[in-house]
């Protein structure tokens, strides 16, 4: 069967996490004073068997090297008075946008919005301040970027005069731009910047607008906004004055309000996000939730503890890898995985790209499909200097298994039947099959990962080499008598936990085999620009 079917713990492990069974010794051993029945042995057991699982997927990793390129950076030069992409240039070089008076206020960019066109096979940026936003058009190798329009072009006589933008979303071709001091959400049709019309090309018509301040118990209004996400053709907006979300239909129609008092009450609530499946996500300045999408159940997943001093903004969800999502805040971008928020494939390593964190503070960052993975744009802002980034990402796996497809025993297979009496051989059948689960992983592992640190910290995948034969004799075991309950052995909790301690050495010396080589490399620092 394909174990990767099994209710597993994580799918890809970050490189420099360390490795830790999910259940420790004390965890799978009987204690003292417990009574040895099917119920117990089967959770046991099962201890035993997600540590399997952990091991085996410990042995795929993603790289943590991303981006895994960088197109060019758009900026102005000193010698050019264009907003256009640079390439294999020291970005120190760039210098305020503004020096454009055409361009003035997108060094304050603080919103990136990114639209692909397939007929056109381009992209549209919008790129939002707090009072405004204007679009340009690129193709993904970055050889122009020419202007589109600006908003002021598109919403004079309709009254809307924004003063703090903070999100923008699509449906369809309909575009959705957010105020939060307006309390206010703006329709526009967009479908010019997905089509070859030449007639509506470059341009957004304004359709209409829904808000003003109110409290949550109000279907129109809202207090201090700041996100929006869509799913299934519906747009949720999170009324963060109010502590709630409240669900439109695409033509603005409210559907239904989701009070979230008691979970948001503590926390500022930054941004929203969706999943493929549905699945919510609210972004605050100390934790991230993850709600089902009635939002009857939750996670709630620390970010204070885990990464201090940093101030997060915002969730982008990938537009090709369903399980990817990336969590931005002013000095990184996360790359985490929605299935299991906790898991992280790595950071952003802006440094081998000429970006200095964290004199570059992070402002905007969007995401669109491109063939094989993501086009992401990045927008920076460094004293007084803005320059946004033109990414190419894409989950890039890496394996120590000679294959990843083998026969195991399933847990149904391996567990205690309720009708079993339990005696020695309905125990060794069990602890059989575990040890051939073990066995047939073991003699798939061919190798170890390898990574680099340079001298401040920085760790980087490098590739994987083959396990030496000192380290393969270290995860060598066989089955023999002394991993059984003898015929005549009584079951005590003492004789069985005898077992179970080889069981679980044998995982632990498959851990540390699995556990990445870091190796210290201090010229790993040293920018690699533009590939």
């Amino acid at each position: 069967m394909n174990i990767l079917n099994e209710n597993t713990l994580s799918l890809v492990r970050y490189l420099t996490f360390k490795l830790e069974l999910p259940y420790n010794l004390n965890d799978v051993l009987f204690q003292p004073n417990d009574t040895v029945s099917n119920d117990l042995i089967n959770l046991k057991l099962k201890h035993i068997y997600d540590n399997f699982i952990y091991l085996y997927n410990s042995s795929l990793i993603s790289s943590n090297v991303i981006p895994v390129s960088c197109t060019a950076v758009a900026g102005i030069t000193a010698n050019s008075t264009s907003f256009r992409w640079n390439k294999n240039i020291n970005t120190s070089l760039l210098i305020p946008i503004s020096s454009n008076n055409n361009l003035f206020g997108l060094d304050n960019t603080n919103l990136l919005y990114l639209i692909k066109n397939n007929d056109l096979d381009k992209y549209s940026v919008l790129m939002g301040t707090t009072s405004s936003f204007t679009a340009f058009n690129f193709d993904s190798q970055a050889s122009y970027l020419t202007f589109a329009f600006a908003n002021n072009e598109v919403d004079p006589g309709f009254n809307v005069y924004y003063q703090s933008i903070t999100a923008m979303e699509t449906i369809d071709y309909n575009l959705f731009v957010l105020d939060c001091k307006l309390n206010k959400v703006v329709k526009y049709d967009a479908s010019g910047l997905y089509t070859d019309d030449i007639i509506t090309q470059n341009s957004i018509r304004y359709l209409n607008s829904l808000g003003n301040f109110g409290p949550a118990n109000s279907k129109l209004e809202f207090n201090s906004p700041t996100g929006l996400t869509t799913f299934n053709k519906n747009l949720y907006v999170l009324d963060s004055g109010n502590k709630c979300v409240k669900l439109y239909d695409v033509n603005l129609n409210w559907l239904y309000t989701y009070r979230l008092v008691i979970d948001l009450k503590d926390y500022i609530s930054l941004d929203i996000a969706s999943d493929s499946l549905g699945n919510i996500f609210i972004l605050t300045n100390k934790k991230l939730f993850k709600y089902s999408n009635d939002f009857q159940t939750k996670e709630i997943f620390d970010l204070e503890n885990i990464f201090p001093g940093e101030i997060f903004s915002k969730i982008v969800f990938s537009k090709v890898n369903k399980d990817v999502f990336y969590l931005v805040s002013n000095l990184n971008v996360y790359k985490k995985f929605a299935s299991t928020p906790a898991d992280t494939v790595g950071k952003y390593l802006l440094y081998l790209f000429n970006y200095n964190i964290p004199n570059d503070r992070i402002t905007g960052f969007s995401s669109a499909p491109t063939e094989n993975g993501d086009r992401n744009v990045l927008f920076t802002l460094s004293n007084n200097t803005g320059k946004m980034g033109n990414f190419f990402d894409n989950l890039n796996l890496y394996d120590i298994l000679r294959a990843r497809n083998f026969d195991i025993y399933s847990f149904d297979q391996i567990k205690l039947n309720s009708e079993e009496y339990f005696q020695n051989w309905v125990f060794n059948k069990a602890i059989s099959k575990l040890l051939i689960n073990h066995m047939r992983f073991r003699d798939q592992i061919i190798g170890k990962f390898v990574g680099s640190q340079d001298g401040n910290g920085n760790i980087k995948f490098e590739n994987t080499r083959y396990l030496l034969p000192n380290e393969l004799d270290t995860i060598f075991f066989e089955q023999d008598i002394s991993n059984y309950l003898g015929a005549n052995e009584l079951t005590t909790t003492s004789i069985i936990n005898r077992i179970i301690k080889k069981l679980f050495k044998i995982q632990d010396s498959l851990r540390n085999v699995l556990e990445a080589e870091v190796t210290n490399n201090p010229g790993l620092s040293k920018p690699v620009y533009l590939n």
